[in-house]
């Protein structure tokens, strides 16, 4: 049985849109997330945020604070996996990174390559690729009422 792992993902809002990873699950298809990854031993999950910006996409931004939690149950590649993910604002150091409408990434060690781009959350839960991971939407819905944990979604 792998290890629960503890993930940080970054919320990054341009007038009412919100900066989407597209990835795909090798056993189920494409599907959108906030860009993050892995808090590594010894690390904040704002210290991790920050690298993981730095990693994938080049970019500098500064870590907020924590939106909330969301224990994360999944599969990936018809595996089972379990994850805590950390939510956190964030914002770009630069601002003209805002005007960028798409973004390439790659993670995993350059083994994954993506695009990113800004989205409205309503409308990417009308398309057939979901919105990981579940629950992201209520907690971001909260009206900053207090950082919250979503176990069941």
């Amino acid at each position: 049985m792998p290890p629960i792992q503890t993930t940080v993902l970054g919320i990054l809002e341009r007038d009412g849109e919100y900066l989407l990873q597209r990835l795909t699950d090798p056993g189920e298809g494409a599907f959108y997330r906030p860009i993050g990854g892995g808090i590594e031993f010894g690390e904040t999950s704002a210290e991790a945020l920050e690298r993981e910006f730095r990693e994938e996409l080049g970019v500098e931004l500064s870590a907020g604070p924590t939106v909330g939690t969301i224990e994360n149950r999944f599969t990936w590649d018809g595996e089972p996996d379990h994850e805590i993910v950390v939510l956190r604002e964030a914002t770009f150091e630069d601002g003209l990174l805002y005007e960028r409408e798409e973004f390439s990434g790659v993670d995993a060690g350059g083994a994954v390559e993506y695009d990113a781009g800004w989205f409205d959350l309503e409308s990417v839960q009308e398309r057939a690729e979901p919105l990981y991971p579940e629950g992201l939407v209520a907690l971001l819905d909260s009206d900053g009422a207090g950082a919250g944990h979503v176990a069941e979604p």
